[in-house]
């Protein structure tokens, strides 16, 4: 990471260009709009690159002479990793402290790639069989929604005015049926199902703006965690929150340490996370 003149405030990380001068994010060259709360944090982060900053200085540096509630913070920070793209996983949740901006390249996930240096997919024999595979997976698809008419696939003809997708995951679903409802009254898309496996099937086909869990499941008192630890070891940073009747403050620590970005008691502390904010942008 560097900066492109002395003292511009102009910074380069991966395929990221960032003016901290007027907020403007630029991302493989595509521009990516961020609000002014969003902005600010970033440039904090950037500025004091691998020295964790606390929740209390971050949210004063978001939300200058505010009194605002430390899921503001959260819910940024997933805002920011989803708008930094592959490099998301630069912003490190810290335990029991806040976040860090990392910028050794050394920890970021390593892709395999091929030996031959000359693009494969150019080749005619690798394009005709990519060719093969993309209708076979179609055909694979289709045939998956025709054999499983149940919550656990995409809905087919979602209406066109979603404003997002949520990913439900819960062994026990009928519990969370009047939230989810309330939910899709506001245009949110919400998909269940009842475990951590078929949730990172999912996960690995579709987009989702956020993935709401539950911590226990089918007698693992830890599959919350054990999910969202999952996510983010394979490069995933869907927004990730808890569900749950019994909070603590370490269940909170563990969730951020992990990567997570919120645990919610009530159905209004969830829907403050999943519904667009106005008051915290």
């Amino acid at each position: 990471m560097g900066v492109d003149d002395d003292e511009s405030g102009r910074w380069r990380f991966g395929a990221i260009l960032f003016d901290e001068a007027d907020g403007r994010l630029t991302v493989d060259g595509q521009s990516v709009e961020i609000d002014r709360s969003c902005a600010a944090l970033l440039a904090a982060l950037v500025r004091h690159a691998d020295e964790p900053l606390g929740k209390d200085y971050l949210l004063e540096t978001g939300w200058p002479g505010r009194a605002v509630h430390e899921n503001s913070l959260a819910k940024a920070i997933g805002r920011l990793r989803q708008a930094l793209g592959d490099d998301g996983w630069r912003i490190e949740a810290v335990y029991g402290h806040g976040y860090r901006f990392v910028q050794d390249t050394d920890k970021a996930p390593t892709p395999s790639t091929p030996s031959n240096p000359s693009p494969p997919w150019r080749r005619p024999r690798v394009l005709l069989a990519l060719v093969a595979i993309v209708g076979i997976c179609a055909l694979l698809a289709a045939a998956l929604f025709r054999a499983q008419p149940n919550e656990s696939a995409l809905k087919i003809g979602e209406a066109p005015d979603v404003m997002g997708r949520i990913l439900w995951v819960d062994d026990h679903p009928e519990n969370n049926a009047k939230e989810r409802r309330f939910l899709e009254r506001r245009c949110m898309a919400v998909y269940s199902v009842t475990s951590s496996e078929d949730a990172l099937k999912l996960l690995a086909m579709y987009r989702y703006d956020a993935v709401v869990s539950d911590m226990g499941r089918h007698g693992n008192p830890l599959a919350g965690l054990e999910l969202v630890q999952a996510m983010r070891a394979r490069g995933d940073h869907t927004p990730f929150y808890l569900y749950t009747i019994m909070p603590s403050q370490a269940q909170r620590d563990l969730l951020a340490e992990h990567g997570g970005q919120g645990v919610a008691v009530t159905s209004d502390g969830l829907y403050s996370f999943l519904l667009p904010a106005r008051d915290d942008r």
